[in-house]
């Protein structure tokens, strides 16, 4: 009889562990992952629209579109693949396009990467970089290295450049060289 109550208090002692991890389990289920699971995408999202609107006027200020958004809470970042940015002010349409984008700052700041063009619809300048910054409060675009500026009289290539799109003022830097065809 004391082999039973031994055998059973054995068996019950054993349950009892069991259940404990795997409660215990269950309580921290991804703690050998953590790092994975800190790193990886909170949102994933194929083929969207996001628009963001002025703080005082309501107006849309720019639309942007791409084929495949993630976002990591993590870093405060959202990653683009295909970003393509719409924007209208007083100064005319721009678009913006690549093959990679970051948004940052709460959206303020979208950074195109991999092959750059944007486009101004009013005046037919046509932009390539390998990097441009669109500020959507300062209301400007930035490319912090070499680009390329087609235009109907030419195109003009330079290390750096700053506009402001409320103005229309565009800063070209570092190495400016201009070729004119004109018109026969």
């Amino acid at each position: 009889m004391r082999r039973q109550g031994l055998l059973s208090a054995s068996g019950i002692l054993l349950l009892g562990l069991i259940v404990l991890m795997t409660l215990h389990e269950w309580d921290n289920p991804l703690e050998d992952d953590r790092e994975a699971f800190l790193s990886a995408p909170l949102i994933i999202a194929d083929t969207i629209t996001a628009k963001a609107y002025d703080r005082e006027t309501g107006k849309v200020s720019y639309e942007l579109k791409a084929d495949h958004l993630e976002q990591f809470q993590r870093e405060a970042l959202t990653t683009l693949t295909e970003p393509d940015l719409r924007m209208e002010n007083d100064n005319g349409v721009w678009t913006i396009r690549s093959r990679r984008g970051e948004v940052r700052d709460n959206g303020d700041l979208i950074v195109f990467m991999d092959e750059v063009k944007a486009r101004s619809e009013t005046n037919g300048v046509t932009l390539s970089a390998d990097q441009l910054e669109y500020l959507n409060d300062a209301g400007q675009v930035r490319s912090p290295g070499a680009l390329t500026l087609e235009h109907r009289d030419g195109n003009t290539r330079a290390g750096s450049m700053q506009s402001d799109l409320n103005s229309g003022e565009m800063t070209l830097g570092q190495g400016v060289v201009s070729e004119f065809t004109g018109s026969n």
